[in-house]
């Protein structure tokens, strides 16, 4: 169970109870090629296949999501398909255009209409804005690499995110990641 401290008063859940609060996984896809006809259709690289497997055996072994929201473009698609592939989870993914524009309003507003009663809700998106959504719901400056991975502890409910609800919990780059799915030695 995870505990909500208030950043401001220090008081647990702002009241002193203890609550399960949400996590929202934010995934930059993995590399993908420099070019393509259209850049909605740029495929992921070897190196960027690597990356998105690292990614999903991580993100199983530390918090696999039980919603997905996908850009519409083909490298984060397949980013999550290799993804939930090596990470054996199996969440409902919808592939959403707005995910696409790297407008953090409407990446919020697709949260709010899918978050529903989902725990923990990733998003495989873009640059620049992994970063600046990180940055404005927790105050954390993170570098979103290719294949980066986020966990934010949210609320108070998807509909109603507050940064003063939020906070950083973990950051992984591929290379760190590769270390937590691999797990103890």
């Amino acid at each position: 169970m995870r505990r909500y401290v208030d950043r401001r008063s220090g008081r647990r859940d702002g009241g002193g109870t203890v609550r399960d609060m949400p996590t929202l996984v934010v995934f930059r896809h993995a590399a993908a090629q420099s070019y393509a006809a259209r850049d909605r259709e740029r495929a992921l690289t070897e190196q960027g296949r690597r990356e998105a497997e690292i990614a999903g055996r991580a993100l199983a072994a530390v918090d696999p999501p039980d919603g997905v929201l996908v850009s519409a473009a083909q490298r984060a698609r397949e980013t999550y398909a290799i993804a939930r592939d090596h990470g054996g989870f199996d969440a409902q993914a919808h592939v959403l255009d707005d995910l696409y524009s790297g407008d953090v309003d409407k990446v919020l507003a697709a949260v709010a209409a899918h978050g529903g009663s989902n725990r923990t809700l990733l998003l495989v998106g873009h640059q620049p804005w992994c970063s600046t959504l990180i940055e404005l719901l927790t105050g954390a400056r993170v570098r979103m690499d290719t294949g980066a991975l986020a966990g934010l502890q949210v609320g108070p409910s998807w509909d109603g995110l507050d940064a003063q609800w939020c906070a950083l919990q973990w950051f992984g780059s591929p290379r760190t990641l590769d270390a937590v799915a691999r797990g103890p030695r």
